[in-house]
């Protein structure tokens, strides 16, 4: 793990956070004989969407959310889990063999996308007392209760392992928003599933085809945020570019939504998570240029940037068009920060092609890549295919694909040296007084602070997002919590998944 400076301290980059920023319950009394819950999630905002209404579901029949790391003990712990790559099956099944090993009496919960594509391997895991198909994911709470029989602190040991539902996609009703989220950020899941058949993607043997909510769901989704005190929503989902409104006698397509959600609802921040190139609609910069509450950050999956790889991922578009995308956002909204994803090492991909995607990668001048080494799933087309690239070399790209991404970063952050943008913060590192040898946690980093004494009574270093997406520090004696202030960004801090800008608030 790389050790970066960060002002005068030691940044050591961490990995994202295994469950999102909660609310979580604190203090328990003893008398206190509710059921006790913990949510621990792996994957994409999707995972972290769908977490968050199982959580307040949990809540509202009762239960206490607690934090899984924290010092309250639960009875229930529920691991959604990820298939998205053959890693994240694997830490999805080490997880629940963790928590069950550090927590034996309680009952532990599998559900989530590898549930779905990898049933066999899931019920093998000894240590899974309860597998919630896709189907029963909206019984959860109900299932979970029959299963644990509020009998605390005596719940009978379970005798058999239950799969609860199959697939059953068509028939479940996931899109439920909770309001037990993100602190400062939540999320409202408007779509899922996904029929676009990408060579390398197990997503629709996890996820089904397209389907979306109605609009009147998703403007009272936000809304609901909105009363509750978020300053940003994020609009979620598996293919946000297929969103069509179930509702309507017209198909009614994402930017139709986006414009009546904005007309309809006040949010100081309404940000969508990824768009993919094929289904990009050049009208969407329209909304952007009138409405400056979205969010100025485009995530575009590229996955490759030599048409010969592209093709063979049957993404459906060419570098040709993806440029034409980011020139049409570089023109409009100069400071949008585009954002992507890169698989390297998918099978056939020989030195030249890789060569050429490094190249492309570079020309687009992204603000961060988000590097994924391809790993076959079974069921899928290329999981099938011969050829594969060897894992050094797959490892030896990975690595020359993140240092590009560093350079890029460092580049992009630069410009905005000097500029004064919105920042919502979202939490502080603990206040500042005399440190020495202390490991300080702020949001997806571990600062560690060696062999200093400082005195500086009041201060908090808080960290926060500005509009368009980069990660900022600023000093403040003020609880800036859920704040939107404006902030002159003065100098580049870190580097790869610990890399932000330094600042002072602006008034």
């Amino acid at each position: 793990m790389r050790n970066i400076t960060l002002l005068n301290l030691e940044v050591r980059a961490s990995p994202e956070p295994l469950v999102p920023t909660v609310r979580f319950a604190r203090g328990i009394s003893k008398e206190d004989l509710r059921p006790r819950v913990a949510i621990l999630t792996l994957g994409c905002k999707v995972n972290y969407s769908e977490t968050e209404a199982l959580a307040e579901n949990f809540q509202q029949a009762g239960y206490l959310l607690v934090d899984p790391e924290g010092p309250e003990t639960a009875d229930v712990f529920i691991v959604n889990t990820c298939t998205v790559t053959h890693v994240a099956g694997r830490k999805s099944r080490q997880m629940l063999r963790r928590t069950k090993r550090d927590n034996p009496q309680a009952l532990v919960v599998a559900t989530g996308c590898h549930v779905y594509t990898s049933r066999a391997e899931v019920e093998e895991i000894g240590e899974v007392d309860l597998v919630v198909g896709k189907a029963d994911e909206e019984r959860m709470v109900e299932i979970v209760s029959e299963r644990l029989q509020y009998e605390l602190p005596y719940r009978p040991k379970p005798s058999s392992l239950l799969f609860a539902g199959g697939l059953g996609l068509e028939q479940s009703d996931e899109f439920k928003g909770g309001s037990t989220n993100y602190r400062t950020r939540a999320m409202v899941k408007i779509q899922d599933g996904c029929n676009a058949g990408c060579a390398f993607c197990i997503v629709p043997a996890a996820r089904g085809g397209p389907r979306s909510i109605t609009m009147a769901e998703v403007i009272e989704g936000v809304r609901r945020k909105a009363e509750a005190g978020y300053q940003e929503v994020i609009l979620t989902g598996v293919h946000l570019g297929k969103y069509r409104a179930p509702d309507t006698e017209r198909p009614v397509r994402l930017r139709t939504l986006l414009e009546r959600v904005l007309t309809e609802v006040t949010i100081p921040r309404l940000r969508i998570t990824s768009l993919e190139p094929q289904d990009y609609d050049p009208a969407l910069l329209e909304l952007w240029q009138q409405h400056k509450s979205l969010g100025r950050h485009f995530h575009l999956a590229l996955q490759a940037g030599c048409d010969t790889t592209l093709a063979r991922m049957r993404r459906g578009y060419n570098t040709e068009k993806f440029a034409r995308i980011v020139a049409q956002i570089r023109r409009e909204l100069p400071d949008a920060s585009i954002t992507t994803d890169i698989i390297v090492g998918f099978p056939g991909e020989t030195e030249a092609e890789f060569a050429t995607t490094l190249a492309f990668a570079e020309e687009m001048a992204f603000a961060k890549i988000h590097v994924f080494p391809f790993s076959p799933r079974k069921g899928t087309l290329a999981a099938s295919m011969t050829d594969h690239v060897a894992e050094g070399t797959k490892k030896e790209r990975g690595e020359q694909m993140r240092q590009l991404s560093d350079v890029l970063s460092g580049r992009w952050r630069s410009r905005f040296i000097g500029e004064i943008r919105s920042v919502l913060w979202e939490q502080p590192l603990p206040p500042v007084g005399e440190i020495s040898n202390l490991d300080l946690k702020i949001s997806n980093l571990d600062l560690e602070i060696p062999n200093l004494n400082l005195k500086i009574p009041n201060l908090n270093l808080w960290g926060g997002l500005t509009d368009n997406y980069l990660r900022v520090y600023a000093p403040a004696e003020e609880n800036l919590h859920n704040h939107i202030t404006l902030v002159r960004l003065l100098k580049l801090v870190g580097q790869g998944d610990a890399e932000g800008m330094y600042g002072e608030i602006f008034s």
